[in-house]
């Protein structure tokens, strides 16, 4: 890991762009870079920004300081955790695993899920005579690029219905936001295969969608987790816990109080604030991207396992048959780890949830 000192010397390594949120960093705090797979820092990143607010200082509290890398999709953030270009990143398990396939050295481990149900999908407009997955069979679908986590997930589930997803499927990069939309309703695909908030942000502009149901094999699955590098974890293990702890209290205190948690993100990173927009209207699409995704953050009541963070190998093992790649990899014992959670877990919920719902903006 970096200290503030070393930062300033490796910006712009990984080819990426930096988003410097509005404050300083506590003194020699360790610099945590942090891949954004999405490109763009707005609410649905209330889960983690929420703790850089010094009106909540979680991550300052833990001796530790991030920095969001925006990048072009998962491909890119898996390879630059691989290459310590970025100490972490949210990273598509079905992604890694089409990588790992190729190369079982890859140096990235999984410590933290924090996204704990699938959260891509495949979507239609609303008056479409498409109603599920198999019948876009010989069909254009629209995906933001081939590096993304939608683009990933949907091919997996063609894969699933036993579709070839390159040679049945017809592939087209379509933007995000208003040009997405536009991309459906004009007839150019005939369907999007994107992610949760994605699909929020594609609403707001004005074209709304319906989603095509999900495969069953997506009932076993987690949605991300974040990697970090391999040979690097045991020498950084003390700030890896550190920052995920930070993260997981942002989770908990942005669930529960999600106008609270859009308010302190804004402070930090008033540009991805709307412009144009009253307060009001902004609020409620920042509202609108918050809720499609809120509730995959936290632990659901059938998963075994409680913890924040928490993904098993049975689940790692789904989704290899899920990609499949039963052939491919035979061993994801040494992709994840649980180590580390009981001490990320080591804060009281209650106290977290109490300052989200104590705190006046």
């Amino acid at each position: 890991m970096l200290n503030r000192r070393s930062f300033n010397a490796l910006l712009g390594a990984a080819g990426a762009s930096l988003a410097f949120p509005t404050f300083s960093f506590a003194k020699d705090a360790a610099v945590v870079r942090l891949g954004n797979a999405a490109g763009i820092i707005d609410p649905q990143l209330v889960f983690m920004t929420v703790g850089q607010n010094p009106k909540v200082n979680y991550y300052a509290k833990e001796g530790v300081a991030m920095e969001i890398m925006n990048m072009s999709g998962a491909g890119q953030t898996l390879q630059a955790v691989a290459s310590g270009n970025c100490e972490t990143s949210a990273v598509s398990p079905v992604a890694f695993l089409n990588a790992y396939a190729k190369n079982p050295r890859l140096d990235v481990i999984f410590p933290y899920c924090w996204l704990r149900e699938p959260h891509w999908s495949v979507a239609v407009k609303p008056d479409s005579p498409v109603k599920s997955l198999a019948e876009l069979k010989g069909k254009k679908v629209g995906i933001r690029n081939q590096g993304d986590t939608g683009y990933f997930g949907a091919r997996a589930m063609f894969q699933e219905l036993g579709i070839n997803p390159d040679s049945d499927v017809e592939w087209v990069a379509v933007g995000e936001g208003g040009p997405a939309g536009d991309a459906v309703y004009r007839g150019r695909v005939d369907a999007m295969a994107f992610w949760d908030a994605s699909f929020a942000r594609i609403a707001i502009a004005g074209f709304p969608l319906r989603q095509l149901p999900n495969t069953e094999g997506m009932k076993q699955l987690f949605g991300n987790s974040y990697g970090v590098q391999k040979s690097a974890l045991k020498q950084n293990r003390d700030t890896v816990v550190r920052f995920f702890r930070a993260m997981a209290k942002s989770t908990v205190f942005a669930y529960a109080n999600i106008d609270n948690a859009i308010l302190l993100h804004w402070e930090i990173y008033p540009e991805s604030k709307p412009k144009g927009r009253t307060e009001e209207q902004a609020m409620e699409e920042a509202r609108i991207i918050v809720a499609s995704r809120a509730d995959k953050w936290m632990p659901q009541p059938w998963q075994p396992d409680q913890r924040f963070g928490a993904h098993s190998k049975e689940q790692w093992e789904a989704q290899v048959a899920f990609a499949g790649l039963e052939g491919q990899v035979k061993d994801v014992s040494g992709v994840s780890t649980k180590d580390l959670l009981d001490e990320i877990n080591a804060f009281d919920k209650a106290t977290v949830i109490a300052e989200a719902k104590a705190l006046k903006m």
